[in-house]
């Protein structure tokens, strides 16, 4: 084990854990058993801590919806953008979190839309600090701008494999893969697309946002 791993609470370790058993083996198969195991703990300490598998699946969630929101406002308000390399180092736990976001999407069902709707609530709060930054250009219908993005990112996911095989590799993950992903991505965000502004006038004014669900309470730190 290593020492980082040595570093966390019992709690934090079996949530991690748990984030790697959903992912590999699905929601329905992975078992409190399982998670215990691979946590290098009692299934009694699991019940312990969580009270339930599904206590401890929720657990996860709010651990995941956490981190991204960190991770868009530090990119949006200051839009620093490390190396790949860089990123990974600083951030090892990606990995897992990717793959058990990936599942909850494929899987779809209330957990899925979920997801959407915080990372819409998320992503109109992050946004909002990249305007006030300077580095995000305003938009007259902001809940709009957040839906869809949201929907670019999570539903991208689902053709993981398709757009990896297109791009030369096996997953998104990958490095060569990535690096294209991620190239063009941040082209298509900061330049766009057109080579001149499209004339779009709505024929109706979009309607007030219905007020986004509230995010789920911090998780605790490990």
């Amino acid at each position: 084990m290593s020492s980082v791993e040595d570093d966390l609470t019992a709690r934090a370790r079996i949530r991690n854990a748990a984030l790697a058993e959903f992912a590999d083996s699905g929601f329905s198969t992975a078992t409190v058993r399982s998670i215990a195991a691979r946590a290098k703990v009692s299934p009694a300490l699991v019940i312990h801590h969580f009270g339930s598998k599904t206590a401890l699946r929720r657990s996860c969630d709010e651990y995941l919806l956490a981190w991204f929101r960190r991770e868009h406002t530090a990119v949006l308000s200051g839009m620093s953008l490390p190396t790949r390399a860089e990123y990974f180092a600083a951030r090892p736990e990606f990995v897992v979190l990717y793959a058990y976001l990936q599942r909850s999407i494929h899987d779809g069902g209330s957990t899925a839309d979920a997801f959407f709707d915080h990372f819409v609530a998320d992503i109109t709060s992050s946004l909002s600090v990249g305007e006030a930054s300077g580095t995000i250009r305003p938009y007259g219908d902001p809940h709009a701008r957040a839906v869809i993005t949201a929907a670019i990112s999570l539903g991208l996911m689902l053709f993981d494999t398709q757009i990896a095989r297109h791009l030369g590799g096996e997953s998104i993950l990958d490095p060569a893969v990535l690096d294209r992903y991620t190239a063009f991505t941040v082209d298509l965000y900061t330049h766009g697309m057109l080579t001149a502004p499209v004339d779009f006038a709505p024929e109706t004014s979009p309607e007030a946002p219905a007020a986004p669900p509230q995010p789920p309470p911090t998780p605790e730190e490990p």
